[in-house]
């Protein structure tokens, strides 16, 4: 996967300070408030009560008397009177609301009589593939390939370092034990242990049959019968905007057979990789649909339930979002044949050389856009005829700046054939600069680091 490394910032707005309370009183309305406070500062006036008129004919101690009996009296009745009316009301309240409501243990039920949850009865969703389905849901999708996905666990036993293992993702693609997955998944190499986990947890060791780092595919061997094999579909006739379906291993066995979605993105998309074999350059399905280191070797999926895609790389870097690259099944099925039969694919050709992409901003200071050699391998009919830093312009005539340009060119060669190519050679101490041509035998390309 390519990693880069952008940060970005923002500036957020300051809050608000606290306003200060002010008074919404008009401001000749506060002599009258204080008037209003002045009058209200004057003792209340006390009430005067009537003197009662002596009766006649009574002596006044007398009268005074009697009518104090009296007052105690009514006063005696009054009491008990109240207290009577108190307990009768007290009764009759306790009566009434008993009737209306019942004791105390009936009341929160019956308060909550009238509600009543409403659940629904939820239906188990459907994953079966049934006779003359065309789309899929995403659900059936999942239940129809993750039987074909496994975990692919790679061991370093050769060097013995602790960063030498990995789990990456695989697919069944013969219910015969042959399985699918990238090549940089078993390190570029058949000198590691390969173990492989299918879906109901069963492990088994793995033979690695070939594997070819041009496309990043490698094919392994387990010795098991009647395994889930995927189907293929044709990733030739994809567009962007379809559904597709991503499933794999993100992270490793801790998330096995995780299910992401999204669409295409785009096709035939080409990464040219600034440090690599000039004719490594390959075509790739690109999509937002998630996925994560140990995603690799994993399938991406067409809405029919169809293997269009090995996912294989992700840009993963600030400013960049849910870009994937998945390689075709188109390109799968012309690595895996070979693969299986003859350990690598056959018929392809490559120079032998290591270049990097120089870029038309170096023209204004005389230096052509093109491909300039890095590295010459051992075996390339180019030592003796170029030199490191020699820069690429031209194949059999036509103009080249980018490796799938190159590629294009070279693709209708085999192994064998010769090829012209321009170039041109910066100027060194020693010499100025200059432009020539060279004829070049082609190697053919196994796609094997060993």
């Amino acid at each position: 996967m390519s990693d880069f490394n952008n940060q970005q910032g923002g500036q957020f707005d300051q809050p608000y300070e606290d306003q200060k309370q002010q008074s919404y009183m008009p401001q000749d309305y506060q002599p009258h408030i204080q008037q209003v406070q002045q009058v209200q500062q004057v003792p209340p006036v006390q009430s005067v009560q009537p003197v009662q008129p002596v009766q006649p004919g009574v002596p006044a101690t007398a009268e005074k008397g009697a009518d104090n009996s009296r007052k105690m009296t009514r006063l005696i009745l009054g009491i008990v009177g109240c207290v009577v009316a108190v307990a009768l009301v007290s009764a009759i309240s306790i009566v009434a609301y008993r009737a209306a409501t019942g004791d105390s243990s009936t009341v929160r039920s019956r308060r909550y009589s009238d509600f009543s949850l409403n659940q629904g009865e939820t239906p188990q969703t459907d994953t079966s593939i049934k006779s003359g389905d065309t789309e899929l849901t995403a659900a059936q999708i999942a239940a129809k390939v993750r039987p074909s996905i496994v975990g692919v666990i790679t061991n370093d036993n050769v060097s013995y370092n602790s960063v030498g293992s990995g789990e990456g993702s695989g697919i069944i693609v013969d219910s015969d034990g042959y399985i699918i997955t990238n090549s940089h998944v078993i390190g570029d190499s058949k000198k590691y242990d390969i173990s492989v986990i299918t879906e109901d947890g069963t492990a088994y060791e793995a033979k690695v049959l070939g594997y070819d780092t041009r496309s990043d595919l490698a094919v392994l061997k387990i010795d098991a019968k009647g395994l889930t094999a995927c189907e293929f579909g044709d990733s030739t006739k994809l567009v962007p905007g379809d559904y597709v379906v991503a499933i794999g291993n993100p992270g490793g066995l801790q998330f096995a057979g995780s299910v992401t979605d999204g669409i295409v993105s785009g096709i035939n998309r080409i990464i040219d990789s600034s440090d690599t074999d000039s004719t490594s350059a390959m075509r790739y399905i690109q999509t937002n649909a998630v996925v994560n280191p140990g995603n690799s070797g994993g399938a991406l999926v067409n809405v029919y339930g169809q293997v269009v895609g090995v996912n294989t790389s992700k840009i993963s870097a600030d400013y960049y979002e849910a870009m994937s690259f998945a390689v075709p099944s188109s390109t799968v099925e012309e690595v895996i044949d070979d693969l299986i039969d003859y350990g690598y694919v056959q018929g392809r050709v490559k120079l032998g050389i290591t270049c990097v992409t120089i870029p038309s901003t170096y023209e204004s200071q005389g230096i052509p856009a093109g491909l300039q050699i890095y590295e010459i391998n051992s075996e390339s009919d180019m030592n003796g005829k170029v030199q490191p830093y020699d820069i690429i312009t031209h194949c059999d005539g036509k103009r080249v700046t980018t490796l799938s340009q190159l590629q294009d060119v070279m693709f209708e060669k085999k192994p064998g054939d010769t090829i012209k190519l321009g170039l041109y050679r910066p100027a060194r101490a020693s010499e100025a600069s200059k432009e020539y041509t060279v004829t070049v035998k082609l190697l053919e390309d196994t796609g094997s680091t060993e």
